[in-house]
């Protein structure tokens, strides 16, 4: 069985602290601020990503600017050290530690520097070579699945399970940034409905402005949800599906209504006493058909039922199976039968 935690919100700083270990510890808290008010409904995590930039890109394409990626990578790197640096404020402030490991060599850099989860993108969601290594590692696992089909997905869900991995996985559509008509959101009950063993979220590359999906993936039943941020304190400074920490406090609010709006999960809710009162405005109450003495048990024959009820009225929804009522007043005929003037006590059959 899952076990039933607070919603996880990740925001996900990727390279967007630009290669300067400042303006990563700047994003963290900008945004922690942003987060404050949401702490009691909400967890909070920060996620960075690895990568062993030596092995990771090949030796004829280091320095290769016409490569938008490695350029990106290259332009933006943090030692090992700035890294731990930015992991241990995202602890400091508050935030659980995530972080994506593109390599088998960041899987032990991961492990090494204490993260709370480790992350699999969806661009290795099937490198089993990397999915080898991360299995050997005690760190509960989130993957994200844009692109990838329902076998890919179902070999690594079964080679998880198998290897005792706690493994939450992430719909995702790798469209940056992704239009609102292909945002896919149906796929969260898919995943839902095939895995329910398995914690489903929700990770957008949607517009940052967007707060609308959302609550749709709320409705649905996500239970983690992730978005890019930065800081827009330049021109270029940020990508076009990356979130200003103002961006991400009215993110927050759309989550919070929608999570109002939901309410309680698995379970009936509790009914309000105006909700309960509204109801028994609009009911029948029950009235006597006929004058009824004190000690004669009331049949249905005995009553009609009508509007508007009164307080403390019998309504059609107290004479149901198995109760019998016996007046314990006279009640005239056209008054209404009130529980002040009955006793009830089960019977075997009902209301004839």
């Amino acid at each position: 069985m899952k076990q039933k935690l607070k919603p996880l919100f990740i925001f996900e700083l990727a390279n967007n602290h630009n290669g300067n270990l400042e303006r990563g510890i700047k994003i963290i808290s900008d945004i922690r601020e942003q987060v404050q008010e949401y702490r009691q409904y909400f967890d909070f995590a920060f996620k960075l990503q690895y990568r062993n930039l030596q092995t990771f890109i090949h030796p004829d394409h280091k320095d290769c600017s016409d490569i938008k990626f490695v350029k990106r990578f290259e332009q933006t790197k943090l030692s090992n050290e700035e890294i731990l640096i930015l992991k241990n404020e995202i602890k400091k402030q508050g935030f659980i530690s995530i972080c994506t490991a593109f390599d088998e060599d960041s899987v032990d850099v991961i492990e090494a520097q204490n993260y709370d989860f480790i992350k699999i993108a969806s661009c290795s969601f099937c490198d089993w070579q990397l999915l080898e290594k991360i299995a050997i590692k005690n760190l509960p696992i989130i993957a994200s699945t844009a692109g990838v089909s329902f076998e890919d997905i179902d070999n690594v869900v079964k080679f998880f399970s198998i290897k005792n991995k706690s493994l939450s996985l992430l719909h995702c559509v790798a469209e940056y940034p992704t239009q609102n008509d292909n945002l896919q959101l149906n796929q969260i009950d898919l995943l839902k409905s095939k895995y329910p063993e398995v914690t489903i979220g929700y990770s957008t590359h949607e517009i940052p402005e967007g707060a609308e999906s959302i609550k749709l993936a709320i409705a649905k039943g996500a239970e983690i949800f992730e978005k890019h941020v930065g800081l827009d304190d330049y021109e270029g400074s940020i990508n076009t599906y990356s979130a200003t920490p103002k961006q991400v406090g009215e993110w927050l609010k759309s989550a919070k209504a929608a999570f109002d709006a939901c309410g309680v999960e698995g379970e009936r809710y509790s009914f309000t006493q105006k909700e309960i009162n509204s109801l028994n405005n609009l009911s029948r109450g029950v009235f006597a058909s006929r004058d009824i003495k004190k000690g004669e048990t009331i049949l249905s024959s005995d009553v009609f039922f009508a509007i508007p009820a009164i307080s403390e009225q019998l309504l059609p929804s107290d004479l149901g199976q198995g109760q019998e009522f016996i007046a314990i007043s006279d009640i005239k005929s056209g008054s209404a039968v009130r529980f002040s003037s009955v006793e009830s006590k089960i019977r075997t059959s009902i209301l004839q």
